[in-house]
Formats: C-alpha cells, sequence, structure tokens
C-alpha cells in the first residue's frame, strides 16, 4: 500500500459524445438538496484531488440499483473517500434499502458523513471507518449490490494475492443474483502494458481483472466509461456457465 499512486482518472472526458450524454443527465428531474451537494463535491474533489467516479459514471451506477428494483435491501460501497458514489447509490433506492459504505482515511470518512448529513440521506447511508479486511468479516449482512472502488493500483499494489483476497471477501457476502460493480478497471491505459513494462502498482489491478472475467460465478463485462466500470452479477445456483 505504500506504491506511488497514479494520475486520478477525470470526472469526465472532453469527448463531444461523453459531454452530450452529460448535457442530457442535467435534463432529469431534479433532487434539489442532493444535487447540490454533489456539484459542490466535484468542484472539491477537483480542486483537492480526490478520486470521485463523476456524474456520468454516477448515474450508471443508480440506474443498475434501479433495474434490480425493489429486492434490493442491503448495498456495499467499498471505498467511500468524501462519500460521492454512495450517494449516488443511494439516490433512488427504495425505503427499506441501506448503503453500508467503507473508508479507511478516517478524515475522509468524517468528511462523507458530512456530506451525507447534509444531503439529507444520512438515514439511509452508513459510513464505516477502517480496513475492509477487518470490518467486511465482521457484517452480518448479504448484499444485493457491492461496488468495489478501493484505489486498486494503491490498495493492491504488485501483491494479486490481496486483489484475489478482496474478490473472494465480496463474493462471500455477494446474495445470489446480485451485482458487483468495479471501477478503475483500466488504470488509465496502464494494464495494456506488457509484464517487462507494467508498473508494480498496476500487477493487482490486472489480476483482479482477470479473476473477475473468468469466475464461474459471475457473469461479467467491462462497459468502457471513463477509466472502466466491472459490470457483474452472481449466478443463481441452479445456473449453468454458459
Amino acid at each position: 500500500m505504500n506504491q506511488q499512486a497514479l494520475p486520478i482518472a477525470p470526472q469526465t472526458s472532453n469527448s463531444p459524445l461523453e459531454q452530450y450524454a452529460l448535457n442530457l443527465l442535467r435534463l432529469r428531474q431534479p433532487q434539489p438538496r442532493l444535487d447540490a451537494v454533489l456539484a459542490e463535491m466535484e468542484a472539491l474533489a477537483v480542486d483537492e484531488h480526490i478520486p470521485i467516479i463523476g456524474p456520468v459514471e454516477g448515474a450508471v451506477l443508480q440506474s443498475l440499483v434501479g433495474l434490480a428494483g425493489p429486492r434490493v435491501r442491503n448495498v456495499l460501497d467499498i471505498g467511500t473517500a468524501i462519500g460521492y458514489s454512495a450517494l449516488w447509490l443511494a439516490r433512488d433506492l427504495g425505503p427499506q434499502a441501506h448503503v453500508w459504505s467503507i473508508e479507511l482515511n478516517p478524515e475522509r470518512a468524517a468528511r462523507a458523513g458530512e456530506f451525507i448529513e447534509r444531503a439529507g440521506l444520512s438515514g439511509r447511508i452508513t459510513v464505516l471507518r477502517g480496513d475492509v479486511f477487518d470490518i467486511l468479516p465482521t457484517l452480518d449482512h448479504t448484499f444485493d449490490v457491492i461496488f468495489q472502488d478501493v484505489i486498486k493500483h494503491v490498495y493492491f499494489s504488485a501483491d494479486s494475492g490481496l486483489a484475489l483476497r478482496l474478490l473472494d471477501h465480496c463474493l462471500a457476502r455477494l446474495a445470489p443474483g446480485g451485482m458487483l460493480l468495479g471501477d478503475n478497471a483500466f488504470c488509465l491505459g496502464e494494464v495494456l502494458l506488457s509484464a517487462a513494462e507494467v508498473p508494480p502498482q498496476v500487477v493487482g489491478v490486472q489480476a483482479y481483472n482477470n479473476a473477475v472475467a473468468t469466475h464461474p460465478a459471475l457473469q461479467s463485462v467491462i462497459v468502457p466509461i471513463r477509466d472502466g466500470l466491472w459490470v457483474s452479477y452472481r449466478r443463481q445456483p441452479d445456473q449453468p456457465n454458459p
């Protein structure tokens, strides 16, 4: 975890098509209190170089959770940062659902709690402070959606075993039919480098990507939005592996 971080993936690109998608997103039915807090967080993230997923990917998370329907009760967000992704995950959840969000950095966890409170969603989101490997085994819930957004190239670094261990922990808590989502699958394109060229920070990310792609319990695809978003669902026990 002491590897130097790669540059932060931008919230949005300069692609005209992505800007078009963002402009259309801004036409959606507003939630003024929440939208104001999200906009403030976006500006803060730019100023302080805090990694967040940005509004287009946030809306994709919101839509995926919505597609899962009213069966969603528990959502896990691994890597809270300042709470941006947790707010998108909670945006359209039903009244019985809850987001649990894990953050290693205590200062960021505290800031996340403040933003969540101001957005009016403190009753729907709980921020848990600590290391995911310490916290996840203590949770009693299974989760219908897990968003895995640790800063992978720093957290995993060259330890592919750590990446695979986190995947195993997530699958142990993911309900059958549940969704496993993962940010930064592309690592700003560094995953394309050969074994001789790849920085040590990216080795664990490559191992995680390969494991998700080949895991027999998952049906998975990377959506090439922003820095690459893994979208997987866990097959039901009696569902064949094609």
